[in-house]
């Protein structure tokens, strides 16, 4: 036996979820717990298996009328039944080999009505020591079964994150639900990128090239860099990996502001940036007249190199790009096509598992600046990729897009590349020593983000 009886009993957590859906359900009195966070009643504890003796959760167990014997799952293993009642979309099915019938769980049966205890069967051994500990019974006004869905609906779960975070932290978190992706208009997604390139540019002006208390959130080594993660997380990883670039025709694929287009070019390659982003492309251009690195700039979408001729490059690099990208297997097929026999494609990514949108940290207490009170990561709903819209700066929010890591392998190999390493960066001690609050206790404990050498082959 699990339980125990708690000093001040709370109101049964399932009473009240069933009281929102069946008015006149009593809530009873929750005097048992395990977690000390969900109290329940007798209805809701645990009972207690007639063939293996041992205690288990309610829905985990049914009840046969024939025999008067409780059940448990791991004696009489149950299939899902796809059953829309109340706030859940399954019941357990049970074959009972004693009665030759069907029988459910004991959520599902008090929902209809075949609970033992609605069927005044009182001799049930649960962990209470009360008398007639079932009371108050209740019982539906009429016959009654739960909605006949198909399984594809039953195993659909609502998402919890979203609400979580938007009740933590106040309705004020700037995301939207996940929407298929298939439901995104490429016109929506470009131009949503055209204004949000916009507020980019604004943020890196203010924070790189004017004093400020947040100028150290942004590279604090040089004016001519990315965000703070690329800077200390992303951008050492991928130097190392990319290797001398010396005499190589390079192609900076998503270039954004540049910073790692004119790096290239510093190191001498003669390196070439690609945008959608008419104002990514005009702030390059202008910066290029400046300083003169010999850096070309041109204005299109990586789903659609077409100026660019075949088999002109000798590497690509792209640096947490393909996030926003509708049509990444597109994307990845023109890439292959402009890249060289036996050309590298380095690319960077969001995590696809720990950068999800659909994750949450989770920390105690709530408004600790110690990042290692976070508790643990939350990660929900990975195999369903979609696309959220994420406000970063400003008021005007771009498109991105989550996809599983098996995705992303299956169209670099369908676009012609193999994988020759993956890598999943993180912050160097001396990093997190200088900026505790935003890398220590965080990113060297799962990754956020992920790089792939990409080897173009010949078919």
């Amino acid at each position: 036996m699990f339980f125990y009886e708690p000093a001040d009993p709370q109101p049964c957590y399932y009473c009240k979820k069933i009281k929102e859906y069946d008015e006149d359900h009593p809530i009873r009195e929750g005097k048992f717990t395990n977690e000390k966070i969900i109290f329940r009643c007798a209805w809701h504890a645990q009972f207690q298996c007639s063939n293996c003796g041992k205690f288990h959760h309610f829905s985990w167990l049914y009840y046969c009328p024939i025999t008067e014997h409780l059940v448990c799952g791991d004696c009489t293993p149950p299939t899902l039944k796809p059953v829309r009642f109340w706030n859940k979309s399954y019941a357990y099915a049970f074959w009972c080999k004693d009665c030759k019938d069907t029988h459910y769980d004991l959520l599902y049966s008090e929902f209809i009505g075949t609970h033992p205890w609605q069927l005044e069967k009182t001799k049930l051994v649960s962990n209470l020591e009360e008398p007639e500990p079932w009371k108050p019974s209740w019982s539906p006004s009429q016959s009654r079964k739960g909605e006949e869905i198909s399984v594809e609906e039953a195993l659909k779960v609502e998402d919890r994150i979203f609400s979580l975070k938007n009740h933590l932290w106040g309705g004020k978190f700037k995301q939207s639900k996940s929407f298929p992706i298939d439901e995104v208009k490429r016109e929506d997604s470009q131009e949503k990128w055209e204004l949000g390139s916009k507020q980019w540019l604004d943020q890196i002006d203010k924070y790189l090239y004017l004093d400020g208390k947040m100028r150290e959130m942004f590279s604090a080594r040089g004016v001519d860099a990315g965000d703070i993660n690329r800077e200390f997380i992303l951008d050492p990883a991928l130097w190392e990996l990319i290797g001398e670039v010396k005499g190589l025709k390079v192609l900076d694929a998503g270039c954004g502001n540049g910073y790692l287009t004119r790096g290239l070019a510093r190191k001498g390659a003669m390196a070439v940036g690609v945008d959608f982003s008419q104002y990514f492309i005009e702030y390059c251009i202008k910066k290029e007249e400046k300083e003169k690195l010999g850096c070309e700039f041109i204005r299109a979408s990586l789903d659609d190199l077409s100026e660019i001729k075949r088999k002109s490059f000798d590497l690509v690099v792209s640096n947490i790009v393909m996030t926003d990208v509708l049509d990444y297997q597109q994307a990845f097929k023109e890439i292959n096509r402009i890249l060289k026999t036996n050309g590298r494609f380095v690319w960077s990514n969001t995590h696809p598992v720990f950068a999800r949108h659909s994750s949450l940290e989770l920390k105690l207490p709530s408004d600790t600046k110690r990042r290692e009170e976070r508790m643990y990561k939350i990660i929900d709903r990975y195999f369903e990729s979609g696309a959220t819209q994420v406000q970063w700066f400003g008021e005007n929010p771009i498109w991105q897009f989550e996809r599983t890591l098996s995705e992303y392998s299956r169209a670099l190999k369908e676009a012609g590349f193999i994988i020759r390493e993956i890598i999943e960066p993180k912050p160097t001690i001396e990093t997190m020593q200088t900026y505790p609050a935003i890398f220590a206790f965080d990113n060297d404990r799962y990754p956020l983000f992920i790089i792939f050498d990409c080897l173009k082959i010949e078919s």
